[in-house]
């Protein structure tokens, strides 16, 4: 981030530059700010500067340093014409949205406005977004803190965490109670009838001392969802989980949770099933191996598996960067769904280069000839496993060592589409040694 070089302006008809004009003072009738949307009152606040007042410019290029020094802005430029001081802003490209994950006293809805409201009376030039390599960021959690305390929380831990895309792109900025610990006091579900009870109190039962936090309530509304689509009423429709009144007990925040069924709807039968793509195996293999076929009851579960047993095939063949697409399409009036699975291939990815960590140069060559990836093959993960499978099954009454666990990590390049991998042995696990036996 940058301060604008200065300007000249006309003054009095007079070319007046301000260069070597640090100690003389200007009178502006008005102070204005462009390129912003923030509200002209509070960004005035901010520099600290007042219309009618003598100002330097050393006053107004600190300013605009405060001003980029926010976050806020790449960039702060000032212009003065013998009546307006102009500060022209740039926004920020790399200001996110913030996001909070366990404050439940502001988001009984889990809508962040009522927390950023009183942030913002606490942290000026505050929105709801924020630089995260600026100052703001930790002015944030100072608000926070106050804000926990005056709700009887005292000496709260507050972590951020960056938010990331399916790309790996910052898109927000989390803030996160590390302590005390908050926790859910009980889920209670209403609205459902009697058939649902043994799923649904099981649901609410496991709920109880869960860590709470966005997620989990992702989680339970899933699981939730998954009680009504695993029989095949898809159309169920919920509200929740809502936070009910937190409470303190025992050090810990307790939070209780509240789930309303709205419609069960009816239930789903499967009306058909259509792939499109190499399924990498004949439809009899796949009628074979699918736990869901047409007529079968709509089970939500099942047809997970069904576009699991797809990728699968795809990630077997290198591709690793498949997608796949699913269309149910529903018949409301006979109460039938249409399922179509398409899958975009991407590129096949080979086999790199192997690390093996923690095994001797001898015991690495007892290894290889069992190792079924080679440099240039077609990436399949599954065959990691059946390597290491088939050399436990061969060396296993000559090698103690292979009884140990091992990890294994790969890497696909994006670019040059090739996977190298990492096999780490953990002898420690079993206690067997890292020598190799005598014969």
């Amino acid at each position: 981030m940058q301060v604008d070089g200065l300007k000249c302006c006309l003054w009095a008809g007079l070319a007046v530059c301000w260069a070597g004009a640090g100690a003389q003072e200007y009178v502006p009738a008005t102070i204005t700010f462009s390129g912003t949307d923030l509200s002209q009152a509070e960004l005035l606040a901010f520099t600290g500067l007042k219309p009618g007042e003598p100002v330097a410019r050393d006053r107004m290029q600190a300013a605009a340093e405060r001003l980029t020094a926010s976050g806020l802005f790449d960039k702060a430029g000032f212009s003065f014409d013998g009546a307006t001081l102009t500060f022209e802003l740039a926004p920020s490209a790399a200001v996110v949205p913030v996001e909070y994950d366990n404050f439940p006293w502001w988001d009984g809805r889990w809508d962040d406005k009522a927390l950023n409201a009183a942030v913002a009376e606490r942290v000026p030039l505050f929105h709801g977004a924020l630089y995260p390599g600026g100052p703001m960021r930790e002015e944030v959690v100072a608000a926070l803190t106050t804000l926990l305390a005056a709700k009887g929380v005292e000496g709260a831990t507050i972590s951020t965490a960056p938010v990331g895309d399916k790309d790996g792109t910052q898109v927000a900025i989390l803030y996160h109670i590390d302590s005390p610990a908050v926790v859910v006091a009980g889920f209670h579900i209403e609205g459902y009838s009697g058939v649902w009870t043994q799923p649904l109190e099981a649901v609410e039962k496991a709920a109880f001392r869960q860590k709470l936090d966005r997620a989990t309530r992702d989680k339970l509304a899933d699981e939730v969802r998954a009680a009504y689509g695993d029989r095949g009423f898809i159309d169920m429709t919920m509200t929740g989980p809502e936070l009910g009144e937190p409470k303190l007990v025992n050090g810990e925040v307790t939070v209780p949770l509240r789930a309303t069924i709205t419609s069960e709807g009816g239930q789903y039968h499967v009306a058909g099933i259509h792939l499109s793509g190499d399924l990498f195996m004949t439809q009899e293999q796949f009628a074979a191996r699918a736990k869901l076929h047409p007529g079968d009851v709509a089970d939500a579960g099942a047809w997970k598996q069904v576009q699991e047993m797809v990728m699968a095939q795809y990630r077997t063949h290198g591709y690793l960067d498949a997608k796949v697409d699913t269309t149910p399409v529903l018949d409301r009036a006979q109460h039938t769904v249409d399922y179509t699975i398409t899958v975009t291939p991407g590129a096949v990815y080979r086999m790199g280069a192997l690390t093996v960590v923690n095994l001797n140069e001898k015991q690495k060559a007892d290894l290889m000839p069992y190792w079924l990836l080679h440099a240039g093959d077609v990436f399949d993960p599954d065959l990691i496993p059946r390597s290491i499978a088939n050399y436990h099954a061969q060396r296993a009454e000559k090698l103690q060592l292979v009884r140990a666990g091992y990890a294994m990590k790969w890497t696909g390049d994006p670019q040059t589409h090739v996977v190298n991998v990492v096999l780490t042995f953990d002898l420690a696990q079993t206690g067997a040694s890292m020598e190799t036996p005598h014969k």
